[in-house]
């Protein structure tokens, strides 16, 4: 085997690009193993379990540019180093052919007057803010995709927007629609009358396609990004969408939407929520409100809070067919389970719907452990170790920074999928998937390639576990949601319309196992 690292120094590339290319290397006759990325912490842990770490790559910074190549042969690397540097060379000129206008500062786009009020900026988290700002001076709303943007950072851009009355969307906000347009993750959905605003990305996801599978429409889906409504947060852009909102003709019902906010931010927007004469609806996940709602209907997941908005808009309980669940695969499933194998490994691309799943299994009685805790005592003590009922966010920064988002390359969470479905105490695989745009063109038919991967490696030791995924989409989307529900079928998985149908599922199955190793305490298969 023939190891070659190098460092190339400020070279910067982003991660889809990089991500793309990695893949390409890896097609190459005689690669094992290829890395093609910044030098971020989560890079070189990569480089590390690849054995290709030097003195060099230590001494990297998330500005230089990582190359590994693992090839049979020193002519095999070679190939693929000169593969890696074609490929840069390629997507340089693409972009010089186009004949389109490039543009990697927002002043020189601000001096184009061309009537544009929104920009949607995706940058290094280093430099994000210097944009945002200039965009905000220049009185452009902004939508910001990046993560890794310093707290301190958001409150100063958010107090500037606020300021001139406009909208700080994010950092890391993966999903808004805007007058009918898509902005980030977000799906095909119909227009109509209610409006929300979100502190989430798939969560804001899975209730504007739940309200169009319900019949209902959207006005505006505005994303605020995860931290807005901390403590520090202080729902400063929820308050000035709330606002909005009141204001817009077209909204007749108000959605509020957050992952578990800070209690006394929580208790702001109710009070500004309150005085709004339209309807709304709020779900706070995981939070528990002992105020008075006055008006307010107050939703515990986010099938919930849909139902509630179309009931609201239309005046009539709206009703969610699960065109693709079955309930005899799930007994057949179950009933090949051991006793041994007690726990749940949720390996999600959403933090929403992962917390979802974790207030559910709360509500149960339930332990559970991940990288996003509700509470500290839940923390995992090493992210890439699942230990009990598992919840992992592969969006998480930490997994995210100099990589792409999993919705866009779910080839890191496939390897943990794999890698946990190995376990032998896993009993269930709980996963979303998500459609719609900017999401990977095919999520269904890449983690069908895992799946499989696990159950012929299971089928060696007369294994097998339990697959529940939770599709995210609707008829309009790109990856086409029947053809998607269809893949995941083929492969004998569970399939739901909604995360917190499979979240009960998954923990319906633990509690047989329970059940049935009371009754056997040997552990036999009965």
């Amino acid at each position: 085997m023939y190891n070659l690292t190098m460092v190339k120094p400020n070279l910067y590339s982003d991660s889809v690009s990089l991500m793309r290319l990695s893949n390409d290397v890896a097609a190459l006759e005689g690669i094992q193993d290829v890395l093609v990325g910044m030098a971020t912490d989560l890079n070189r842990e990569l480089l590390a379990n690849m054995g290709a770490t030097t003195a060099e790559t230590e001494a990297a910074t998330p500005n230089d540019l990582l190359i590994a190549v693992i090839a049979v042969s020193e002519a095999a690397a070679n190939n693929a180093l000169a593969a890696i540097e074609e490929g840069m060379k390629k997507k340089k000129a693409a972009r010089e052919e186009t004949g389109n206008q490039v543009f990697e500062l927002i002043d020189e786009v601000a001096e184009l007057d061309e009537g544009f009020n929104i920009a949607v900026i995706s940058a290094p988290g280093t430099y994000a803010a210097h944009e945002c700002l200039t965009a905000l001076s220049k009185g452009i709303h902004v939508f910001l995709f990046s993560d890794n943007v310093s707290i301190e950072e958001e409150v100063r851009l958010k107090e500037l927007a606020n300021s001139k009355g406009l909208l700080m969307m994010g950092p890391d906000c993966g999903t808004a629609i805007i007058n009918g347009t898509a902005l980030g993750f977000a799906n095909v959905v119909r227009l109509g009358d209610v409006g929300i605003v979100a502190a989430s990305g798939t969560g804001l996801q899975q209730v504007t396609q739940l309200i169009d599978a319900m019949g209902g429409g959207i006005t505006q889906a505005i994303g605020v990004g995860g931290r807005d409504l901390s403590s520090k947060g202080g729902g400063r852009t929820m308050l000035a969408a709330l606002d909005a909102l009141r204001c817009d003709e077209a909204t007749r019902v108000i959605v509020l939407l957050s992952k578990p906010p800070a209690p006394e931010v929580a208790t702001k927007v109710l009070e500004a929520a309150k005085n709004i004469d339209k309807p709304v609806v709020l779900c706070l996940l995981g939070r528990e409100l002992e105020a008075d709602l006055g008006s307010i209907e107050l939703a515990g997941n986010l099938e919930a809070t849909a139902a509630a908005a179309v009931r609201l808009a239309t005046g009539s309980s709206p009703v969610l067919s699960d065109p693709y669940y079955s309930e005899a695969p799930l007994a057949a499933a179950l009933d090949a389970l051991s006793t041994e194998q007690r726990y749940v490994r949720g390996i999600f691309c959403g933090g929403t719907v992962c917390d979802e799943a974790m207030v559910y299994f709360r509500s149960q009685g339930l332990p559970i452990t991940s990288n996003i805790p509700l509470s500290d005592d839940e923390r995992l003590a090493n992210v890439h170790t699942s230990a009990g009922n598992t919840f992992i966010d592969m969006g998480d920064d930490y997994f995210t920074s100099g990589k792409p988002h999993p919705m866009i390359d779910p080839s890191l969470r496939n390897k943990r999928i794999v890698h946990d479905a190995l376990l032998d105490d896993t009993a269930v695989m709980l996963i979303d998937v998500e459609l719609g745009y900017g999401s990977h063109h095919d999520p269904a038919g890449v983690l069908v390639e895992a799946v499989h991967e696990a159950n012929a490696r299971l089928s060696v030791e007369g294994r097998s576990v339990l697959w529940i995924a939770s599709v995210i989409g609707t008829a309009g989307d790109p990856q086409g949601f029947d053809a998607q529900c269809n893949k995941l079928l083929a492969a004998n998985m569970i399939v739901t319309v909604s995360n917190i149908r499979a979240a009960r599922l998954a923990a319906r199955a633990i509690a047989d196992v329970a059940t049935r190793a009371l009754a056997n305490p040997e552990g036999r298969q009965p």
